[in-house]
């Protein structure tokens, strides 16, 4: 291989530009300050710049071609700096679309150039980075596990804005281009060669030589001159392929969002109007598309939401909100190794977030026919390919080796981390919290999955309470991100920040929160299932309840998610809410009446709904005349009720709780509540969470709309928080 030096100035900043003897020119990124290539202004002068000195090369010595790759492991780029984003979206709209239009003519000066460009692609290639990679004539990506390409723009509200609309579907085709865009999820190195997004996918150590063979095979057949003829061309569609794509993808767009989010639909609008005009023509209705979607509120919000998921990423746990906000954290020893103790579905659960993370696990029960039962659940879980959608046979084959499984909690006696993951019944769990304690080293920590049991009352007993906490995961575990560290009296500064961390580790997103009944989920959780079910006292019809939440944007309504948590498990979890909350939120009748006539939700096949169980996946059938018997008994006046004022009744007593545990400091920051209601809750992200959507309302205005709601009870009296923001005309979010 021939030796590679670099040319006298022309190292830059993030840019290094390296002229090798064979001539290939090389052009490695690496963006300091970040933990990933991010575009920023700097990268884009440099690039120009660089540009500019490979153009004054191939005019005086032979230029084999340019090869765009990462200096840094494991990131080409990550996409566009979010800041510059943030600033992006106050510009006017002529502004915004000459800026996209100013990005994409830089790097079609790479696909209109003399010398052919190759981009080397190991590592996260997404947004920008992706576009950046499109405007190259041939694309490598390695095999590498941490590779993947995608354009994630559609999740912060927006479009691809420097190419990716007007490259990709003259590429892949239309109907795979709208398909990778309007999803906005990676896929690896090889879904990308399958794809025809990458020309092969190969091991990163061969990725040069292999860059270096296809720029000459490329050259010799003169197919690079007519890739680049077909980039730049309208893309040949026939009316009824064409009228066929539209009427598919919207539709499953419409699923998809609900008709929530704008930016889906405007991908597919862009995509099909740019398909019937030339790369330059095209590329326009892109930039205005984008510098529409930037000004949008939606796109405000979601932003918002993805930056105060960087900020949990940041968060050690118990830093301030400056030390967050500067990355000065100190990062916790990593936990090695974990045992669950509990073999039902929460701990195969847990067991298999830990496995899927690449990390040891022990599981523990003293019934052996349950944990026999479960390692085939939890390698599957674990073993679960989102690409195939099922299981990997091979993975699942190398995961076992790593799940040991016993029925003496002395097994957990290696372990870093301890999670108790019994019955929530206190007693029992006090009693296997002290045997583990027994067993361990005086280093280990020890956390309890629980849900309603306070944290203070089950360290009771243990003797160094210091290195215990909660370690609430939601159900089903593979799918829910959040996770609630739960923070006792006694627990200590270093066991919270390696939980944070460990969570962290198993792709979660942790929240720190003070014990208290409820803590911080359930609490604000519990008043909008209690004010449906006050609804379906007032005669409120079940189905527009929930088609009203739905509307509104959450996923379930509240009488759906009554029925999938479990009513029973939703009664004893009520009993310990009002026995803390009891002056706003009295138990209801109707949920022990339903229990008691066997009406659990989905596991029964009844609960406010009938449902078909017979084929796994419960299907609803609707309500039937049995449970409306049951509610009739416990029926209240009625009151007028349009869909305004039933979303008012659902979401403002969330609200005005949520306010409630500020005031108290179960959590640090506002913004951990909209995180947390978003990831564990399916509130809406186009709303940016309840603090966020109070915002939209305005202080004021919500205070109007509770008065008419007064004489529901102090479940609907203002905060003393929420007067101070209104007096104020302040907001409810930093």
């Amino acid at each position: 291989m021939p030796t590679a030096s670099t040319a006298p100035g022309t190292t830059r900043t993030t840019v290094a530009l390296d002229r090798h003897d064979d001539g290939l020119v090389t052009l490695a990124f690496a963006v300091p300050d970040h933990r990933y290539n991010v575009i920023t202004p700097q990268v884009i002068a440099d690039l120009a710049t660089a540009i500019d000195a490979i153009e004054g090369l191939s005019g005086s010595q032979y230029l084999r071609g340019v090869v765009l790759l990462s200096g840094r492991p494991g990131s080409f780029f990550a996409g566009a700096d979010v800041a510059r984003l943030e600033k992006l979206r106050l510009l006017p709209e002529a502004e915004i679309a000459a800026i996209c239009d100013a990005g994409r003519g830089l790097f079609a000066r790479l696909s209109a150039a003399s010398w052919p460009s190759v981009a080397i692609i190991d590592g996260v290639c997404l947004g920008g980075g992706l576009e950046l990679a499109l405007a190259c004539d041939l694309r490598i990506a390695t095999a590498a596990t941490h590779t993947s390409l995608g354009f994630p723009e559609v999740k912060l509200g927006l479009l691809p804005g420097w190419g990716g609309t007007v490259r990709l579907p003259r590429l892949i085709g239309p109907g795979p281009a709208v398909e990778l865009i309007a999803a906005g999820e990676p896929i690896s190195g090889t879904a990308a060669e399958r794809a025809g997004l990458v020309d092969a996918c190969v091991p990163a150590e061969q990725a040069l030589e292999t860059a270096r063979r296809m720029i000459d095979a490329w050259r010799a057949g003169n197919r690079i001159a007519a890739r680049r003829r077909r980039q730049a061309e309208r893309i040949d569609i026939h009316p009824i392929e064409r009228d066929f794509l539209e009427a598919t993808s919207s539709a499953v767009i419409l699923g998809r969002t609900g008709g929530h989010y704008p930016a889906p639909p405007r991908i597919l609008e862009t995509i099909l109007a740019g398909a019937e005009v030339d790369a330059a023509a095209a590329g326009r209705i892109e930039s205005e598309a984008f510098a529409r979607l930037a000004r949008t509120p939606v796109a405000t919000q979601l932003l918002r939401v993805f930056q105060i998921g960087e900020r949990n990423r940041r968060d050690s746990g118990v830093a301030t909100t400056a030390e967050t906000a500067a990355g000065a954290t100190p990062e916790a020893a990593p936990l090695a190794s974990a045992a669950i103790i509990g073999a039902g579905i929460m701990g195969a659960g847990i067991a298999a977030a830990h496995l899927r993370a690449g990390l040891p696990v022990t599981l523990c029960d003293v019934n052996a026919a349950v944990v026999e039962g479960a390692v085939p659940e939890i390698l599957a879980e674990a073993a679960w390919d989102r690409a195939t959608r099922a299981t990997d046979p091979a993975a699942a084959l190398a995961l076992a080796g790593r799940l040991r499984t016993a029925t003496s909690t002395a097994a957990a006696a290696g372990a870093d981390l301890v999670i108790e993951s019994v019955t929530e019944r206190t007693d029992v769990k006090r009693q296997v919290l002290v045997d583990i304690e027994r067993v361990v080293s005086p280093t280990t920590i020890i956390a309890t999955n629980t849900s309603t049991n306070p944290i203070a009352r089950l360290a009771e007993p243990l003797a160094d309470p210091a290195r215990f906490c909660g370690m609430h995961f939601f159900n089903p575990v593979r799918r829910m991100t959040l996770v609630e560290v739960v923070r006792g009296p006694a627990t200590s500064d270093a066991t919270v920040a390696a939980v944070v961390a460990h969570a962290k580790r198993l792709g979660k997103c942790p929240i720190v929160v003070r014990d208290s009944p409820g803590f911080l989920v359930n609490r604000v959780l519990n008043p909008y299932l209690h004010e449906a079910v006050e609804l379906v006292r007032e005669g409120i019809d079940w189905r527009r309840i929930d088609r009203v939440a739905r509307s509104f944007g959450m996923p379930l309504g509240p009488l759906e998610l009554y029925d999938l948590i479990g009513l029973d498990t939703a009664f004893y979890a009520g009993l310990v809410m009002n026995a803390a909350y009891g002056d706003r939120i009295e138990a209801s009748p109707v949920i022990p009446a339903l229990v008691k006539a066997g009406r659990l939700g989905h596991k029964s096949g009844a609960g406010f709904f009938r449902y078909d169980v017979s084929r796994g996946k419960p299907r609803t059938l609707g309500p039937d005349d049995a449970g409306r018997e049951i509610v009739a008994r416990y029926a209240v006046a009625p009151r007028a009720s349009d869909d305004r004022t039933i979303v008012d009744r659902l979401l403002l007593p969330m609200l005005l709780e949520a306010l409630r545990a500020l005031d108290e400091e179960i959590v640090r920051d506002g913004r951990d509540i909209d995180l947390a209601v978003i990831h564990a809750l399916g509130f809406p992200p186009f709303r940016g969470g309840l603090l966020a959507w109070a915002d939209t309302l305005g202080a004021a205005e919500i205070l109007r709309r509770l008065e008419p709601l007064a004489d529901l009870g102090p479940r609907m009296h203002p905060t003393p928080r929420l007067r101070a923001i209104a007096a104020s005309g302040g907001r409810f979010t930093l």
